[in-house]
């Protein structure tokens, strides 16, 4: 226990080890969630609060309950837990029972239910009406929505498919009745039936109950309202439960999940209680920042890592040229790093993949593409070991890291997505990019095109708004560089050219006109001295006189950071800045 205690900071091991029926884990990015729950399971299995055969971990994908299992191995418990997803182990229990009830006539697992929901929809609806019925029918059946009461629910989610809401309720019955007729059952029909099971026979529930006693359950900010019933069914009265996860990487309610089962945790449990982890191990201060900053005004959480480079902004005149120049980039940086697999390339939808597959080709760069799979008793997608470049969407990247990201095609119609127009959505779509740029450890570059070709057309795009909000945190994040003066200059310089009517509204404060001039001026002396502008005089000064205001030369070297020969080269030319007057009073 003593060595467990070294390896874990104080927040995560009083998350280890705090006694209590129903615990809540909120673990912001990067802050070790998978460590503390599987140090957890670890702990509690050594002081026989509970016992291994007896364990329930719930994952989202299967490649997470293989590295639950092996951790739990590594930290010396022999004795196997049971993990995987919802989806693998409601199908296992089923199959028990069938077996117990020697079920003649076994319903066959529906592997793709959009096959079978295309085959029912007219051929003279368009591509996109058919899409838009197939994602909403997966909406509904994640809602646990019938026909009668997927309209209400649409209205009051806010919700504007491109289909109208009676057109979908007709084909959510047309697909229940043909999956009846064919002995079909979907996935989600699965955790239905595990639900049916438990609720209508007493006796198996608490045979499930008794077999698993202690359940936790990671990324709980994912669990939809079906996953949330079949949870509470597997939960007996003596159930202890810890659950993981992070209500700002909440990025699939567009699929039916409801992060209020994690954030209203305690009207649901009562007497449980919350731990939260706060530090980042994952990415350097800087990053940490930047990603922030979509998020508004809620708290960051606090970089254990080293300084490390500002998060970079580059425009491009094209897609094309975009593509090519993080492909130069990659090159570039592939020269210091230990292997492609190291960088990554995020976009927000699968259509921008092509553009960077042909970049990539041409630039003789190894690549895979990475995309989410339809649901699969084994969900997650199986990515190779080969070493390559990962382009992939920031949905899929959800849980993966790398030294460097590349953050492609933050435009309007991307990030945000067109079709966010509710406040929801448009929440979520921050929390999706702060996901996308928290996968970055060391490096983290952003980029846009003015210019995007779509088909045969190319269409001038706008900057995503969001760009406006990291460039001012890069600013302020340039500040703890000691080169931070050039590089503040230069993300103004963007942020004006990108962002013209916006800035010209945003009239900067006298501080910051001084700052400004301040920090120009300094630049000079260190390209004229061949310094480091920090050489000149530090940024620690230059708040210090922004704050106190010197008028005179006197009031001046009573500032602590300007030595007496500071004082005597640069005093006088500073009072000027400051004062913009011509003459200095002693």
């Amino acid at each position: 226990m003593e060595q467990q205690r070294n390896d874990l900071t104080p927040d995560q091991y009083n998350a280890v080890r705090i006694d209590t029926k129903r615990l809540r884990i909120l673990a912001g990015a990067g802050s070790g969630k998978t460590r503390v729950l599987t140090h957890r399971i670890a702990h509690q299995s050594k002081t026989l609060r509970i016992e291994p055969e007896h364990v329930l971990c719930l994952t989202f994908t299967k490649k997470a309950a293989e590295e639950l299992r092996s951790r739990l191995k590594t930290l010396g418990l022999d004795s196997p837990v049971t993990a995987g997803t919802f989806h693998a182990l409601a199908f296992a229990q089923l199959q028990t029972r069938w077996n117990d009830l020697s079920i003649p006539r076994r319903p066959t697992i529906l592997e793709n239910r959009r096959t079978l929901l295309r085959s029912i929809l007219p051929d003279r609806l368009t591509s996109e009406t058919r899409d838009t019925i197939c994602n909403e029918i997966d909406w509904a059946t994640a809602r646990r929505l019938t026909p009668e009461t997927y309209p209400t629910a649409v209205e009051k989610n806010q919700r504007t498919p491109h289909s109208n809401s009676t057109q979908v309720s007709e084909f959510l019955n047309l697909f229940t009745q043909e999956k009846r007729k064919r002995n079909l059952i979907d996935f989600d029909d699965i955790l239905e039936h595990a639900i049916s099971d438990l609720v209508n026979d007493t006796d198996f529930a608490a045979g499930r109950h008794w077999k698993y006693r202690y359940i936790f359950v990671d990324e709980f900010q994912d669990v939809n309202p079906l996953q949330f019933a079949l949870l509470r069914a597997w939960l007996g009265e003596d159930s202890s439960m810890c659950i993981v996860g992070d209500p700002d990487q909440a990025i699939y309610s567009w699929n039916g999940a409801d992060a209020k089962y994690l954030e209203n945790f305690n009207s649901y449990f009562p007497d449980g209680q919350t731990v939260e982890l706060t530090k980042n191990f994952r990415s350097t201060p800087q990053i940490v920042h930047t990603a922030s900053s979509v998020l508004g005004d809620k708290p960051s959480l606090s970089s254990q890592k080293p300084d490390g480079e500002i998060p970079s902004i580059h425009q491009a005149k094209t897609c094309i040229d975009e593509a090519e120049y993080i492909a130069s980039s990659i090159k570039e940086r592939r020269i210091y790093a230990e292997s492609w697999s190291t960088q990554a390339v995020l976009v927000r939808t699968h259509a921008q993949i092509e553009r960077f597959s042909d970049a990539f080709t041409r630039s003789e760069i190894p690549f895979k593409v990475s995309k989410n799979n339809e649901a699969s008793l084994d969900t997650g997608a199986s990515l190779s070991v080969d070493d390559s470049v990962t382009i992939t969407t920031f949905h899929a990247a959800k849980g993966l890291e790398w030294p460097i990201v590349h953050i492609a095609g933050l435009e309007e119609g991307f990030s945000p997505i067109t079709y966010a127009n509710s406040k929801s959505s448009l929440d979520e779509e921050r929390r999706l990019l702060y996901v996308a740029m928290t996968r970055a450890q060391n490096e983290l570059h952003c980029s846009w095109a003015r210019e995007r070709i779509f088909g045969s057309k190319k269409i001038s795009r706008k900057p995503s708004p969001y760009l406006k909000e990291i460039s001012h945190s890069m600013q302020a994040a340039s500040i703890k560089k000691s080169d931070g003066s050039s590089l503040r200059n230069r993300i103004r310089l963007f942020r004006e050219q990108i962002f013209p009517e916006t800035e010209a509204q945003n009239t900067p404060s006298e501080d910051s006109k001084q700052r400004q001039k301040l920090e120009s001026w300094r630049e000079s002396k260190a390209v004229a001295a061949g310094v480091n502008p920090c050489d000149v005089i530090s940024d620690k000064f230059i708040d210090q006189v922004i704050d106190q205001k010197p008028r005179t030369l006197k009031q001046l070297s009573e500032i602590p950071q300007l030595n007496d020969f500071k004082v005597k080269r640069y005093g006088v030319e500073i009072i000027q800045i400051l004062s913009d007057e011509n003459s200095i009073k002693p």
